[in-house]
C-alpha cells in the first residue's frame, strides 16, 4: 500500500533496502545499523529508518543483550530475524503423497506432515494441498506465516510432448486454490528452483551455481547471486530434447538421443523393465535398491545411465558457464555417481582446457523437499518485504477458515 505522500518510484527504494537488508542479516547473522549501512550501501539515515520500520512490524529483532563492538564510536546493537514467530511454509507435491511443513527464516524446522495423495488429476491435487495447508496453518499457533511455497516435479504439460503424466499438476490451478483456502501468498514452482533457491539462502552456496535435478525429468536452475535467473515461464532450463552424445534412445519428440529418453528415471526404468531387470509395474525407487538386493543387470544399467549423464553435462556447464554444478537426485551407487562425476570433469577439462567444480548433493532426509519448497516462499518474501508485509493476513483468518475450497463440493 502506497503511504501518502510517497510516490511509487519512493515505496520501490524503500522495498528494495529492506530486502538488502533482510538479505545481508540472513547471510551474515546478526548486524549493527553501521555494518547494514556498509552491506547494503545505504546512507545510516535511510538504514535506520527502514530498521525501524522493520522492527516496528516484527520483521526484524534487536538483540537485547549483547553489543557488537565498533573500532571507533560506541558498541552497536545486532538486529537479528525472528525465530518461530515468523515463518515460510512449504509444501511438495509428490505423486504419491503431499507433504507440508514450517521453517524460521533461516530454515529451522517447526513442525511437519504429510498425507497419502488421493488424486491424480490437477484440480484433485489442488484441493487435497488446499485442504491440507489451511488445516497445517491452524496448527501454527500465533506464528505469522510470510507465505507459502510449493514444488512440483519438473512439468512439461504445456508442451506437445510428452503426454501430461498423473504428476504434471497445474500451477496456475494449484496456486489459485491454495491462496483462495489460506489467504496467503503463494508461489509455486519447479523441484530444482526450490533447491536452486535453498541451496542459496539456507546451504550457504553463494555465488553462481547450477543446480541440476536428476528425476523422472532433468531440469536445471541457475542461481546468480540471490537472482534465480531464468524466468518462471517453464521453458528456462528445459533441457529434455537435447541430444545425448552417442544416444540413439527414441525419444516420443521424434528425435533420437534426447535426454529424457536417455537420462531421465522414466527412461531407466523403462529400460529395467524391458530388459527383466526388474519386473512389469517397477516404480522409480526400485531402480535404487539396498546393496544386498541389487543385481548386477540393473547395475550395469545405472552405469550406462551414469556414463550418459556424464557426456552430455559437460556441454550444458560450459553453455552456462557457472562456478560451481551442483548435481542432485538419486543416480545410483557413490562408485556410480563417482564415475559420472569423472566422466563430467574430463570431458569438461577437454572442452575448455580448465578444472570445473562440480559435485553431487544427497537427497535431503524426510521433509526436505518441504523445506526446499518453503525456501521458494522466502525468496519471493524477500524480494519485496514491504510490499508483502502490507498484505499479510493471519493464517487463521475468518474469510479464508470459511472459504470453500477450489475443486471441492
Amino acid at each position: 500500500m502506497k503511504k501518502p505522500g510517497r510516490t511509487h518510484l519512493m515505496e520501490s527504494q524503500r522495498n528494495r533496502t529492506s530486502a538488502a537488508i533482510l538479505r545481508a542479516i540472513l547471510r551474515e547473522g546478526p548486524l549493527g545499523r553501521k555494518r547494514l549501512a556498509a552491506a547494503t550501501g545505504a546512507s545510516s539515515t535511510t538504514v535506520t529508518r527502514i530498521v525501524a520500520d522493520l522492527v516496528e512490524r516484527g520483521a526484524l529483532l534487536e538483540v537485547s543483550g549483547h553489543r557488537m563492538p565498533e573500532r571507533t564510536g560506541r558498541p552497536e546493537i545486532p538486529l537479528d530475524l525472528p525465530g518461530g514467530e515468523r515463518l515460510v511454509v512449504g509444501a511438495h507435491l509428490h505423486p504419491q503423497r503431499t507433504a507440508i511443513g514450517a521453517y524460521t527464516l533461516r530454515g529451522e524446522c517447526v513442525r511437519e506432515a504429510a498425507l497419502p495423495a488421493a488424486g491424480t488429476s490437477t484440480e484433485e491435487r489442488s484441493a487435497e494441498a488446499a485442504s491440507l495447508a489451511r488445516e497445517f496453518l491452524g496448527e501454527l499457533g500465533g506464528s505469522t506465516v510470510l507465505g507459502i511455497g510449493i514444488a512440483t516435479p519438473w512439468a512439461e504439460q504445456h508442451r506437445s510432448f510428452p503426454a501430461p503424466r498423473p504428476w504434471d499438476v497445474g500451477h496456475a490451478q494449484l496456486e489459485t486454490a491454495v491462496r483462495a483456502a489460506t489467504g496467503l501468498p503463494v508461489r509455486v514452482d519447479s523441484n530444482v528452483r526450490a533447491l536452486a533457491v535453498e541451496h542459496y539462502w539456507w546451504s550457504a552456496l553463494h555465488g553462481d551455481v547450477l543446480t541440476v535435478l536428476v528425476g523422472r525429468s532433468v531440469g536445471l536452475a541457475h542461481m546468480r547471486e540471490e537472482e534465480l535467473v531464468w524466468s518462471e515461464r517453464g521453458t528456462g532450463g528445459m533441457v529434455s530434447h537435447l541430444v545425448v552424445p552417442g544416444s540413439s534412445a527414441p525419444c516420443e519428440c521424434g528425435q533420437s538421443g534426447c535426454i529424457a529418453a536417455t537420462c531421465t528415471d522414466d527412461a531407466l526404468l523403462a529400460r529395467a523393465i524391458a530388459a527383466g531387470a526388474l519386473p512389469a509395474g517397477a516404480a522409480q525407487q526400485d531402480l535404487y535398491p539396498v546393496p544386498e538386493e541389487d543385481g548386477e543387470a540393473l547395475r550395469a544399467l545405472r552405469i550406462e545411465r551414469a556414463e550418459q549423464l556424464g557426456r552430455v553435462l559437460p556441454a550444458i556447464i560450459t553453455l552456462v558457464d557457472p562456478e560451481r554444478t551442483i548435481l542432485r537426485g538419486a543416480i545410483g551407487a557413490t562408485d556410480e555417481v563417482e564415475l559420472c562425476l569423472t566422466i563430467v570433469r574430463d570431458r569438461y577439462r577437454s572442452l575448455v582446457g580448465r578444472e570445473v567444480e562440480v559435485e553431487h548433493r544427497q537427497d535431503s532426509l524426510p521433509g526436505g523437499w518441504a523445506r526446499a519448497s518453503a525456501a521458494l516462499a522466502l525468496h519471493s518474501y524477500l524480494g519485496a518485504p514491504l510490499e508483502l508485509e502490507e498484505g499479510l493476513r493471519s493464517p487463521a483468518a475468518p474469510e479464508a477458515a470459511q472459504a470453500p475450497i477450489p475443486g471441492t463440493r
